[in-house]
């Protein structure tokens, strides 16, 4: 993001997705929007990762990240594999850099309980993902 937005600062307040208000409902009005989604798990444990001034359990008890949008969006990419994809449908030249990727091994491993607790927090995210593999 960093390299097509040079002066943002990446953080709670100064991420995109800070702006994008997690409790709107779309009403099918959203005409060519887009939407990336990320493997819920993994976005949680990345979650867990940047913010190392919380536990897990905190994390668990309330999350920095809420569920993702709800609406009927033109067009969903993976995270995992279609970031180019939805750059070139943004027009933004590729291939896209790869930077700031989270250290794996900051994140967290999960007992089953925990991944239950996230699966059950992020239900509809996990279904959403699940249905675009």
């Amino acid at each position: 993001m960093q390299a097509f937005w040079s002066t943002i600062a990446i953080g709670d307040e100064g991420h995109p997705a800070w702006y994008f208000g997690v409790q709107e409902v779309w009403a099918d009005t959203n005409e060519n929007v887009g939407i990336i989604v990320r493997n819920p798990i993994d976005r949680f444990r990345s979650m867990v990762a940047h913010r190392p001034e919380r536990t897990l359990e905190e994390h668990l008890a309330s999350p920095v990240y809420g569920p993702l949008p709800r609406g009927n969006f033109v067009r969903y990419f993976r995270f995992e594999d279609q970031l180019n994809a939805a750059a070139e449908w943004l027009g933004l030249p590729t291939p896209l850099p790869r930077e700031d990727a989270t250290d794996p091994a900051l994140k967290p491993s999960l007992t089953p309980e925990q991944e239950a607790r996230v699966r059950e927090m992020y239900a509809d995210d996990v279904a959403l993902w699940e249905s675009l593999q």
